[in-house]
């Protein structure tokens, strides 16, 4: 896939205003690599070739770049694959990273994705989020989900690790809304992307207020 990934990476769609290095180049492909040997023995993604994991896995946690600062404290909640996380944590080396998914096999994957690409700053923990000790609250400038059930479970789940001022980001299609009110997340930013196929979601930012 030589070549392939710096040229997706920089579909105007992506809208990356980063530059992509041969180090980011090197350590997808590693990713991806590790992605379709994982995928023979545990079932991480529903594509099995590089290049379709690439274009909607590794594309779509991009997407989260928009409100993104290489100085972040990210928590990636239900990271599964290890999706957006470890896809932003290449772009961004620097940021200190927890990755929380509730699935020993997944949690595996993630430690050796971690452990290969020399991540550092990079903690995979395995818990269920409403189990994510206390300690970790208000700690974080960002807090995402990918690929959890709706838009209210994401905000009462989120809410309590992101620091005053801080950030929860989710992508959700244009027809979910919360139903809750009661939050201390307000949103921010209602931002229209498209993925790599065209489908046309919405990266939806809400932020903490200061108490």
């Amino acid at each position: 896939m030589q070549g392939t990934i710096l040229q997706i990476l920089r579909d105007p769609k992506l809208a990356l205003d980063i530059e992509l290095s041969s180090l980011v180049e090197s350590r997808i492909q590693l990713y991806l690599d590790l992605l379709v040997k994982w995928n023979q023995k545990i079932n991480l993604t529903a594509e099995k070739d590089p290049e379709s994991i690439l274009k909607r896995h590794v594309f779509d946690s991009l997407q989260y770049c928009r409100a993104f600062k290489p100085s972040f404290r990210l928590m990636d909640i239900g990271s599964g694959a290890g999706f957006p996380g470890i896809p932003l944590k290449i772009i961004f080396p620097e940021m200190p990273l927890v990755l929380v998914e509730s699935q020993r096999k997944r949690c595996s994957f993630m430690e050796t994705v971690v452990r290969e690409l020399e991540l550092i700053q990079t903690e995979v923990i395995h818990v269920r989020a409403e189990d994510i000790p206390d300690i970790r609250e208000g700690q974080f400038d960002v807090v995402s989900f990918r690929a959890v059930s709706s838009l209210n479970q994401c905000l009462t789940l989120g809410e309590r690790f992101v620091a005053p001022g801080g950030k929860l980001i989710v992508k959700k299609p244009f027809e979910d809304s919360p139903t809750r009110q009661e939050f201390s997340l307000s949103l921010k930013d209602n931002i229209s992307i498209t993925s790599y196929q065209g489908l046309v979601s919405r990266l939806l930012i809400y932020e903490k207020c200061f108490t």
